[in-house]
């Protein structure tokens, strides 16, 4: 029996190359939301969810995202006021900074967690993805594997009006299981156009990755001979779609896609509104 859930593998060695020019000099996980950066909502979020274990994967070119959680990072190299409560819950915090040292995709950086991770399940929510609820994201796909002890990951009913704030990847097919939860029957690949729907229409896909299960390390083995450039996560979903062991949850609460230009301004426009009314 897998134990409960405490570890969390967070990829922040990507090139943000959507939202470039941004990404040149200041990495995504750093760029402001509100009043905070990207990657400290990630963090919260786990931390809300009782995960207090992170292997924070980075890169040789963003040396400033450890400097900011390891607290060493403050204005006015940072344009954020330093956020003393949120340091004071990290110290209670293990982190590992493990470094990705050439780009080869976001399934060869989770790879490089499999040691932290071992033999237990854990969580990969990628910080872009970013949902604001009641109930936090990791916490939403955590009351799911608690009881179907499989892998899951998030999903999003997203309307005709939003679609153009979504990368165009993950458009699922699935089954109806029970409540919020789904049988995955279908996932897409990654595609260079942008996502579509007609008027009326809502489009079911993927949202931030998920909780999943050790065999995951071996699937990112399986599928490495096959991969050209980068060695990405979606045909690892693929694999476990076929195999009938890839479950979704329906998220509540409003997301964005902040790796992407217009789902990034949106999310910082709709945190800036939630800062003033609190």
């Amino acid at each position: 029996m897998f134990k409960h859930v405490t570890k969390a593998v967070i990829a922040t060695a990507g090139l943000g190359t959507r939202l470039r020019p941004m990404t040149l000099h200041t990495p995504k996980e750093l760029l402001p939301v509100g009043e905070k950066p990207m990657i400290q909502y990630a963090l919260e979020m786990y931390m809300e969810s009782g995960i207090h274990e992170f292997c924070i994967i980075t890169s040789p070119e963003k040396p400033r995202i450890k400097d900011f959680i390891t607290g060493n990072l403050t204005p006015p190299t940072l344009p954020f006021q330093k956020d003393t409560r949120f340091y004071k819950k990290l110290e209670r915090c293990g982190i590992v900074f493990v470094t990705q040292t050439h780009h080869r995709g976001v399934a060869d950086a989770i790879g490089l967690a499999r040691d932290f991770v071992g033999d237990e399940p854990f969580a990969c929510i990628m910080p872009d993805c970013l949902l604001f609820s009641k109930k936090p994201h990791a916490r939403q796909l955590l009351q799911v594997f608690e009881r179907h002890k499989k892998n899951v990951i998030g999903t999003l009913l997203i309307r005709y009006a939003d679609v153009e704030r979504f990368g165009n990847v993950g458009v699922l097919q699935t089954k109806s299981l029970n409540g919020d939860c789904f049988l995955i029957t279908s996932l897409s690949d990654k595609k260079r156009e942008p996502l579509t729907a007609r008027p009326g229409e809502m489009i079911h896909k993927g949202f931030g990755a998920g909780i999943y299960l050790p065999e995951y390390f071996d699937l990112i083995e399986a599928i490495r001979p096959q991969a050209k450039e980068e060695v990405d996560d979606i045909p690892i979903h693929q694999i476990l779609v076929k195999q009938g062991k890839l479950l979704g949850c329906l998220l509540e609460g409003t997301a964005f896609d902040a790796g992407h230009p217009l789902g990034l301004r949106a999310a910082a426009h709709y945190a800036g509104r939630r800062n003033k009314k609190t």
